[in-house]
């Protein structure tokens, strides 16, 4: 690769793993790696991420030209503002003023998108999805859930939209993450799946709950919440295609039929019932951060598309 050749820079961070991409104007993915975050930003976020990022630039000669980062957190809507990361290893003050300083290191424009987001549109482009209104439903560490609408992530009035995970549908005795009580996420969640796995002892995995312990009883609500939050979600967006994925759906035997089924309960008929299409979303774990990356095409300047 030749020393001036242009990169755009896709970046998914999270709790436990940082991912990024190093995409060709042309988008070509020229590479996809992964390191623990905790080592990447414990001496200070900004300094972290710009030692993370040139690193790889450094290694495959390349020169950015736009940065998207994507974080499971609530974000501005000029995506240049962080307001809550309560899942993420870093304090409150590394968040302030971190898109100035990524942009002063890193000499390009920088943005800031929901991780959820990233997946959604890196799922819609690989499925021709771009003309739809499509729900993407991440059932992961926590509730994921993002909106496609009029050719882009719907990200509303100040930038928060799309928070099915934070609907008062949980339990009012547990304060969730983002500091209201009764999420949903205090009940439908991964985090929420770890606490009652971890509340007993168990002779299985937790990998394994859903096809050593299908049939137990909060199992069974989990799924039966997971399918009304859907469900709430198609009768407000009246959708073309709800994409579903995440880490829990993407266990051994996770009951996505029966989920798809019981959602459909709750659907209004005949419609949306009648139309509604039901699609996996994929699994890769890079996903995320080559979606960061086609999305920051377009912040890059008109010179490096």
């Amino acid at each position: 690769m030749s020393s001036r050749q242009r990169a755009i820079v896709g970046v998914d961070m999270g709790a436990t793993h940082i991912r990024i991409c190093l995409l060709s104007p042309g988008g070509e993915v020229l590479v996809t790696a992964k390191e623990r975050t905790l080592p990447v930003v414990e001496n200070g976020l900004a300094a972290g991420l710009s030692r993370f990022i040139g690193r790889f630039l450094q290694q495959y000669g390349a020169k950015a030209v736009a940065v998207m980062i994507g974080f499971p957190a609530s974000i501005a809507r000029d995506r240049k503002n962080i307001m809550s990361t309560p899942n993420l290893p870093c304090a409150a003050a590394d968040f302030v003023d971190l898109a100035a300083l990524l942009e002063q290191r890193l000499k390009c424009p920088v943005a800031f998108e929901r991780d959820v987001n990233l997946q959604l549109f890196y799922d819609v482009a690989e499925r021709n999805l771009g003309d739809k209104l499509v729900l993407g439903c991440y059932l992961g560490t926590g509730f994921g859930f993002s909106v496609w609408l009029n050719g882009a992530p719907y990200v509303g009035a100040h930038g928060v939209a799309g928070e099915l995970g934070h609907i008062p549908l949980g339990d009012d005795g547990i304060r969730c993450g983002c500091g209201n009580p009764g999420c949903l996420e205090t009940v439908c969640s991964g985090v929420a799946l770890a606490r009652w796995y971890h509340s007993a002892p168990r002779d299985y995995a937790l990998s394994d709950v859903f096809s050593l312990a299908g049939q137990d009883d909060y199992l069974a609500d989990f799924i039966d919440r997971a399918a009304r939050a859907m469900a709430t979600g198609i009768n407000l967006f009246d959708p073309d295609v709800i994409l579903l994925g995440g880490g829990v759906m993407d266990m051994v035997d996770f009951p996505l039929d029966r989920l798809i089924a019981r959602a459909g309960d709750f659907i209004r008929k005949p419609l949306p019932f009648d139309e509604i299409k039901f699609a996996r979303a994929s699994s890769s774990a890079f996903n995320g951060a080559i979606g960061a990356a086609r999305m920051g095409r377009r912040l890059a300047v008109p010179a490096a598309r």
